[in-house]
């Protein structure tokens, strides 16, 4: 009898105890975990000489990253892939993401996750099990390929005949559907073709020059929209931007033309005080035999490609280089006689008389005003061209020939004295 009070005690303890490492238990338990460290990044690149293959039956356990002048992985890639390579060939197996930089990317094998590429032409024909996206000229989605998720392509050329079991993005130039398209489409583009077997199970939201409702409904399971606000804000762009790239230079091609104005002026100047003894004779020949003068300088043009096609051929490279350098230099400077020619007749039409700078100035200012008219700049631009640099081939073969005379006659024997008779 005497043990009886003690036993509760113990049993009471222990309940306690037990309440106790219960609690502990659940406190540890409810506790925040340890956030997960964040995936490394893919290592530094491996630039390689040689093209970079995965052969049939092989296995490259981990992430693949490569600069390479080709790629062919016809094997299992255990990892993602980061490749830069002018020609990208997967027909084996990646089991990670795909990121390419390329040319031509070919892919008929199967990529587990998802595929980012930035190349000219991109071809699947295998299976994608994420998304697609695409930047680049062309996407061909052939008639074996098979994307798990969705597609978005910003190219020039959309061809589907595959199958998208989400929605699809395009915005570029053409569309052609063909394939299965599971979900919605929303389609941006100046043309879309619509070809037989084509079928898209969601909602249609397109925008083109041409609207095509009734060719929707035909392969749309869900609602067709045709997004006038959005075509009509593109063509209103469009528009805009042909006019104002005619009538409206911006500020930036004013500064251009402000630029090259004044490099055109402190160039003139310089010139004029080097040759100044030759600009009564450019002047006269521009005003007196322009005809001849501008025919001067289109034979210069040939010449001159005459010239690319003999040290091409004959000479060498860098010869033709600096050719060319002193001929853009020359072409450049040919505004500057005519410009001076120029001032001098609209200076003369209000009676003054006035040196060849001031002249240099008023003329560079009228020819830089009818440059920036459209179309027609650009013919005056190259009539000045073979007027100046006409004159001044004018001028030095004019020059040359009086030296030879002169020489001719300080060689020749003085004539002998008559004889007395």
């Amino acid at each position: 009898m005497s043990d009886n009070p003690i036993r509760p005690r113990q049993a009471r303890l222990g309940v306690s105890l037990a309440w106790l490492l219960l609690i502990a238990t659940a406190t540890v338990a409810a506790a925040p975990s340890e956030p997960p460290a964040p995936p490394e990044p893919p290592s530094p690149p491996e630039i390689s000489v040689r093209g970079f293959t995965v052969r049939p039956g092989e296995t490259v356990r981990g992430n693949v990253v490569k600069i390479a002048p080709s790629a062919n992985i016809e094997g299992t890639v255990d990892g993602d892939v980061y490749l830069t390579s002018p020609s990208v060939r997967i027909t084996g197996v990646v089991t990670g993401d795909v990121f390419v930089a390329g040319s031509q990317v070919d892919i008929s094998g199967e990529v587990k996750k998802s595929v980012r590429c930035f190349a000219a032409n991109v071809s699947v024909d295998g299976t994608i099990g994420g998304t697609l996206l695409v930047t680049g000229a062309t996407l061909t989605i052939g008639p074996k390929a098979k994307i798990v998720e969705s597609v978005t392509a910003f190219t020039g050329q959309l061809t589907h005949h595959g199958t998208i079991n989400e929605s699809l993005e395009f915005t570029g130039g053409t569309a052609v559907l063909g394939g299965t398209v599971r979900e919605d489409a929303t389609l941006t583009a100046d043309a879309i073709e619509i070809e037989q077997g084509a079928k898209i199970q969601g909602d249609v939201s397109y925008s083109t020059r041409h609207r095509m409702d009734e060719a929707f409904k035909a392969i749309t399971g869900g609602d067709v929209t045709f997004d006038e606000e959005r075509e009509a804000k593109r063509s209103t762009k469009e528009k805009r931007s042909h006019e104002d790239r005619l009538f409206h230079p911006s500020t930036f091609s004013v500064g251009i033309w402000v630029a090259f104005f004044v490099a055109s002026y402190l160039f003139g100047c310089a010139l004029l005080a080097m040759f100044k003894h030759h600009e009564p004779r450019i002047d006269a020949a521009i005003g007196s035999d322009t005809l001849r003068t501008a025919g001067l300088g289109f034979v210069s043009i040939l010449v001159t490609i005459a010239v690319c096609l003999s040290g091409i051929l004959i000479l060498t490279l860098p010869f033709v280089a600096i050719y060319l350098i002193a001929y853009a230099v020359a072409v450049y400077l040919a505004k500057i006689p005519v410009a001076v020619w120029a001032g001098r007749r609209l200076l003369g039409l209000i009676g003054r008389t006035t040196g060849p700078f001031t002249a240099l100035l008023v003329g560079l200012i009228a020819l830089y005003l009818v440059f920036m008219i459209p179309i027609l700049g650009v013919f005056a631009q190259i009539a000045v061209a073979l007027l100046g640099l006409g004159s001044m081939i004018a001028v030095y073969i004019a020059q040359r020939q009086a030296r030879r005379a002169a020489a001719a006659m300080a060689s020749a024997p003085p004539e002998a004295p008559p004889a007395a008779s």
